[in-house]
């Protein structure tokens, strides 16, 4: 089929707005998330300056620091072990998890984990846009939840 030039723009002209009608969503007071055409509200929602994250930490016994993997706290991938660590910590179950992951820790024979005495949960706050643009990946606050010392 043989569009004239009218036509031509006449269509390109109804895609473009039908592309960007998802766009008038950012003003309404309830916005309405649909697919194919979406407004992305996971980008376009404002969020604080910092974020809180649950982790566990692991020290030595000279207090070295150690960043626990997300493969020993839990079962799942990472986003599915970072729910359950969230979940465990605002349900009361802290002390329980955080001993749970230090028992998998005490297991392991390798480096850094044969020299572990203790395991922390943790809640870390970073600055999201420092963390992403400026690469620094350290928290802006900790807050201890729960502590397990190591016995082997």
């Amino acid at each position: 089929m043989i569009y004239s030039q009218k036509q031509a723009i006449l269509i390109s002209v109804l895609i473009i707005l039908l592309i960007l009608s998802p766009v008038v969503e950012n003003w309404a007071s309830k916005p309405k998330d649909n697919f194919p055409l979406s407004y992305y509200p996971m980008f376009s929602k404002k969020r604080k300056a910092t974020y809180g994250l649950y982790y566990f930490v692991g020290y030595d016994s000279v207090q070295n620091r150690y960043k626990i993997p997300y493969k020993i706290s839990g079962t799942g991938g990472f986003n599915q072990v970072r729910r359950q660590i969230k979940k465990a910590a605002r349900s009361g179950r802290a002390d329980v998890i955080t001993q749970e992951v230090a028992e998998r820790v005490a297991l392991k024979k390798g480096y850094p984990y044969s020299k572990l005495k203790r395991i922390e949960l943790v809640k870390g706050y970073y600055h999201l846009e420092r963390y992403f643009s400026k690469q620094d990946t350290l928290p802006v606050h900790e807050r201890k939840l729960a502590c397990y010392k190591i016995e082997k």
